[in-house]
């Protein structure tokens, strides 16, 4: 007889000590439909939330939070319903029937009918209001704060991101979201920085191009309880006005530049500019054993021309003979500068005095084929005269000599030899070395 009825008190022993350890502990237990309505609570609800079982019953937990919060968890919930998956961690702010706020920490799984359908949910709220304020506010400045955040765990899946980077790759991602799959440029070097966190290196920052806009990323690596790195902390800050900004400055420098070489009038390189060409283009040719020749011209009576024309057309002139020097066959490595008011500098790296000659000569035809009159010429028309010098590797001058005297050197003897071309009746062309002055 005690043996047959000891199953039945068993039961009811054990039956009733389930119920007490669900109704009196510190975590409240329920069940919700597939509406998300209570259809079963623990007594514990009514410490953690002031309200008995009988009054919670049939309501949703939104019921009892504030509009705002119930729509920041509504949405969260409604995600993990769409996903049918167990969820942890989910920390809501919940008004006590009194009035005041308590702060509950939510996990659950999901529960099937036998057709496989979703039928709800059973969980677990923990009162977390010590630290859940706080937990909260920090919940609250990482999903709002306008530099994007997320972490990227060893798989490439995308676990936790804020709203600002939601809207930079452009969706609100769900947990299974391969980083692979969404930046798959930005992933190989993601790869790189797990190397570098796994061997105990520091992992550099760096800038990146994603979407057609610039980016300022710091990957910080995630350690678990055992110090194995479990993922990366990455901030994005957007620096696309930066670079824009910088490229503008960029662009402006260098236009600043082009102007800082070019003369205004004539379009030509100026004399600043073509005096550091030369310095290099001697350089190389002391380097290589090489020739490098200068030609320098001037337009003959200039100043009579001015003088008579006036300023305006002097500047004319001045922007015709430019095109007629420029047209006259040039190499792509020669250079033309406008080295004075009425003076032109012609630059000939790899080139010996005989066919420098033959340059110079071209160019003081080009300049006669203008035809431009010009009544206190003796020829009537527009010319010029042209001083050619040479510097060869046997003449360099000594060899610690430094190479802006070599230069000046050189435009000395070409300046002598245009000289000595005026004096024997210009529109002609002399070498530096029919002057005298090698």
């Amino acid at each position: 007889m005690t043996n047959e009825k000891a199953p039945s008190y068993f039961h009811q022993v054990d039956e009733k000590h389930l119920f007490d350890l669900l109704n009196h502990n510190s975590d409240w237990l329920w069940e919700v439909d597939a509406q998300g309505r209570y259809t079963w609570v623990s007594d514990v609800v009514n410490d953690l939330l002031g309200y008995p079982p009988e009054e919670v019953l049939g309501r949703t937990p939104f019921d009892f939070m504030p509009p705002e919060e119930a729509a920041r968890v509504g949405q969260a919930f409604g995600e993990i319903v769409a996903a049918q998956r167990a969820f942890s961690g989910l920390v809501n702010r919940n008004r006590r029937a009194d009035g005041t706020i308590v702060v509950l920490e939510t996990s659950g799984i999901p529960l099937f009918d036998d057709a496989g359908n979703l039928s709800g949910y059973r969980g677990i709220d923990r009162n977390i209001s010590t630290l859940g304020e706080r937990v909260l506010q920090l919940e609250t400045i990482y999903d709002t704060t306008p530099v994007a955040l997320c972490m990227i765990d060893v798989n490439g899946r995308l676990v936790m991101s804020n709203k600002a980077m939601n809207r930079l790759i452009g969706n609100t991602p769900a947990d299974e979201d391969s980083f692979a799959r969404l930046m798959p440029e930005c992933w190989q070097q993601f790869l790189l920085d797990f190397a570098l966190a796994g061997s105990g290196e520091e992992i550099p920052s760096r800038e990146v191009m994603y979407a057609e806009r610039y980016y300022y990323t710091q990957p910080v690596p995630v350690y678990d309880a055992m110090n194995n790195v479990v993922g990366l902390s990455v901030t994005w800050v957007d620096i696309t006005a930066r670079r824009l900004a910088e490229q503008k400055l960029a662009n402006a420098n260098q236009v600043l530049q082009q102007f800082a070489q070019l003369d205004h009038l004539t379009g030509l390189y100026n004399r600043r500019y073509m005096d550091e060409f030369l310095i290099k283009e001697i350089a190389y040719a002391l380097e290589q054993g090489l020739p490098v020749s200068v030609c320098l011209a001037d337009i003959d009576y200039f100043k009579n021309y001015n003088d008579s024309q006036g300023h305006q057309s002097g500047d004319d002139c001045l922007r015709k003979v430019t095109n007629a020097l420029v047209s006259a066959s040039l190499r792509p490595e020669d250079n033309i500068s406008r080295y004075g008011g009425e003076e032109f500098l012609v630059i000939l790296p790899r080139t010996d005095m005989s066919g420098a000659l033959i340059v110079a000569e071209r160019l003081r035809e080009s300049i006669n084929a203008l035809r431009i009159p010009h009544l206190s010429s003796p020829t009537g028309f527009l010319t010029i005269s042209i001083g050619v010098a040479t510097l060869y590797d046997e003449n360099a001058f000594r060899e610690d000599q430094p190479l802006h005297s070599v230069a000046s050197k050189l435009i000395y003897q070409a300046d002598t030899a245009l000289y000595a071309a005026k004096k024997q009746g210009r529109n002609r062309v002399i070498s530096a070395s029919n002057s005298g002055t090698e």
